[in-house]
């Protein structure tokens, strides 16, 4: 599950070579796709850090819908060799979210585009419940080693945490262990009718019952990722 927001532009790709381009650099499976759904899918960098978010349906055999907020064109443009294919403006697309409310997206732990990450390389997608935007055994894409072998390790080396306690404070802010003052994560989502925010924990500190600090106020994780 991942929270649906109004995508800022939308376009339709046409041609064989498109389709087959974006299989070949994204997480997303484009054999696999529907062409009525909206699927989520990554463009990562070769670290296995998050460069675009973006969804996708494939109305026909060879051409692609696709929304995003930014970056998706340019990346796509960066990995052409030579490949055909059209691009046609559309208009955006309205999505109505699937969950109630901001403290709804929170207490199930659901990333969000410019809270939880940003399309900037510095977040992997394990990290933050992502995990569904990958599709498993599609072959090679940039930053694949580094996603496989997280997976085959067990665990990433932070978490997405459910955080009792809200904060006023801009986000996003660092998270410090109350014994030693060291940081040990960022809270990224605080939301004010609720009492729970959500935070991106080292594994060294993402346990159930666990307390961290931001400047202002203390939390208790009540949730991990699984």
């Amino acid at each position: 599950m991942y929270s649906k927001t109004s995508m800022k532009q939308r376009v339709l790709l046409t041609g064989n070579d498109a389709v087959d381009l974006l299989h070949r650099i994204s997480t997303i499976d484009t054999k696999r796709l529907n062409e009525v759904t909206w699927t989520p899918g990554l463009i990562l960098s070769v670290q296995g850090k998050i460069l675009c978010f973006f969804e996708v349906k494939k109305p026909s055999v060879d051409s692609l819908e696709i929304q995003f907020n930014e970056k998706f064109l340019e990346l796509f443009d960066q990995y052409t060799f030579g490949e055909r294919y059209s691009i046609q403006s559309l208009p955006s697309e309205t999505l109505k979210s699937e969950l109630t409310s901001e403290a709804t997206r929170i207490q199930s732990l659901t990333p969000q585009e410019g809270h939880e990450f940003l399309c900037n390389g510095v977040t992997n997608p394990l990290e933050i419940n992502l995990q569904f935007a990958i599709h498993e055994n599609k072959g090679c894409y940039p930053g694949q080693e580094v996603i496989e072998k997280i997976i085959s390790l067990g665990s990433p080396a932070r978490k997405l945490c459910l955080l009792e306690g809200k904060t006023s404070e801009l986000l996003p802010t660092p998270l410090f262990d109350p014994t030693t003052g060291a940081e040990v994560g960022m809270l990224t989502s605080s939301e004010s009718d609720s009492h729970f925010s959500l935070g991106i924990i080292k594994r060294t500190h993402h346990h159930i019952g666990a307390r961290v600090n931001s400047t202002q106020t203390s939390f208790t994780i009540r949730k991990v990722q699984p």
